[in-house]
């Protein structure tokens, strides 16, 4: 478990230059897109549904995208489409999940959930304009046709200690982590009490 923890916290680390443009790391958006990105200015944390809206890579995205729904415990933001959109058992799994975490004293919260189109094509827009290509780009944001996010079948989780919790026991629910750069990326890739797949290298691999 040491391991596993010196590991997350190691990529964690090595990644969080990225995490600002990731299709995975919508929990913090320049509050005026992509100028405030490029010139470095305060971003805001997207907390618990407030009905606000945002520029992300170009594009203005809204609570009904999916955007509202970061860094929040499940039970307070059930009702917004980033998390009523996501399948059922993957929502069903996810809430036994953080329960069983809270019973060890770690609170999962969940940075990102279901997204429109609109809103995938934002992150990745704002990842090719960050990373300078969209073949960079797509180590960390998916395409709208291939995202698991846009269909429903994928959570981002946090903190570390919720995503270091999650590799060690999200199995247990049928939780697995699929991407090996992004520890924080669930689907439901088994059933429970199942072996999770091989992970592959990152979101461009599929």
């Amino acid at each position: 478990m040491q391991t596993s923890r010196l590991h997350l916290i190691a990529t964690v680390v090595v990644t969080c230059a990225a995490l600002t443009v990731a299709g995975c790391a919508a929990a913090s958006i320049p509050a005026d897109g992509r100028a405030g990105a490029r010139a470095g200015r305060t971003t805001v944390s997207v907390g618990p549904p407030s009905g606000e809206s945002a520029e992300v890579g170009g594009h203005t995205v809204s609570t009904a995208d999916g955007y509202a729904a970061d860094g929040a415990p499940m039970s307070e933001i059930a009702d917004t489409p980033a998390i009523a959109n996501l399948d059922a058992d993957l929502r069903h799994a996810v809430a036994r999940a953080a329960e069983a975490a809270a019973a060890d004293g770690v609170e999962v919260r969940i940075n990102s959930g279901w997204r429109s189109r609109a809103y995938q094509q934002a992150l990745l827009d704002q990842g090719v304009e960050e990373h300078g290509s969209l073949e960079e780009a797509r180590r960390w944001v998916n395409t709208p046709d291939r995202s698991t996010h846009v269909q429903g079948r994928a959570v981002d989780v946090g903190a570390i200690d919720a995503a270091a919790w999650m590799q060690e026991h999200g199995r247990q629910f049928g939780l697995c982590q699929t991407y090996e750069n992004e520890s924080w990326h669930y689907e439901l890739a088994t059933t429970a009490g199942g072996e999770c797949p091989p992970m592959r290298r990152d979101s461009s691999a599929g």
